[in-house]
C-alpha cells in the first residue's frame, strides 16, 4: 500500500474542517505550481490533462469514511473529473490527512460515466499476499458505498462541487 499526503502534489495547499449534511471531513485545497510538464494521462475512455501548473486540486477526506475524493479543475476552473482513491486507512500526520490507498479507484467523468480502476492491482496485491480477501471484501464495500452516494445521485456531487470552487474562486480558501 502507497501511504499519500494531501499535501503531495506541489503548489499553494490549504485545508479547513468542514461538517454539513453532505460531507464531514478534511478538505485539502492546491492549486498546483512547479509542474515541470503536463501530465497526460488516458482513463479508460480518452486522454485528459489532470495537472499542469495552476490547476486545481480539492481533495475531500471524510471522517469514517474510506475513500478519497479528488475534484480536479483546470486552469480556468473547468471540471477535468471526480477521481476516488478507495483507502484501507485515513488518518493525520501532525494535522496533515493522508491515505493508506488500497488499489481500487473510481472516476466519474464530467460528462458523468463512471469507471472503476484497478481491479488487477488489488487483486495482485491479494495474490501477493500484501492485503487480505478481508481487505478485498471491504474495497469493494466502499466502492459501492461511492456508486450509490455519488455516482447515483451525480447532480448533489455536482451542486456539492459548484459550492466548493465558487468558494474558493471568491477567495474564501487561503
Amino acid at each position: 500500500m502507497k501511504r499519500k499526503y494531501a499535501n503531495r502534489i506541489p503548489g499553494e495547499y490549504t485545508q479547513e474542517y468542514i461538517d454539513n449534511e453532505y460531507f464531514t471531513g478534511f478538505i485539502c485545497y492546491t492549486k498546483l505550481k512547479n509542474i515541470n510538464k503536463p501530465v497526460v494521462v488516458n482513463n479508460g475512455l480518452y486522454d485528459l490533462c489532470t495537472m499542469d501548473n495552476d490547476y486545481l486540486w480539492i481533495m475531500l477526506f471524510p471522517d469514517n469514511n474510506n475513500y478519497v475524493l479528488t475534484i480536479m479543475y483546470d486552469n480556468n476552473y473547468n471540471l477535468i473529473q471526480w477521481y476516488f482513491d478507495i483507502s484501507y486507512n485515513i488518518s493525520l500526520d501532525n494535522g496533515i490527512p493522508y491515505e493508506d490507498d488500497l488499489y481500487l479507484d473510481m472516476i466519474i467523468t464530467k460528462e458523468g460515466q463512471k469507471l472503476v480502476l484497478d481491479e488487477e492491482e488489488l487483486l495482485e496485491a491479494l495474490s501477493t499476499k500484501e492485503i487480505t480477501k478481508k481487505d478485498v471484501d471491504k474495497a469493494y464495500k466502499v466502492l459501492r458505498y461511492l456508486e450509490d452516494k455519488y455516482f447515483n445521485n451525480i447532480e448533489e456531487l455536482k451542486g456539492f462541487s459548484n459550492r466548493l470552487i465558487k468558494k474558493y474562486e471568491e477567495g474564501e480558501i487561503r
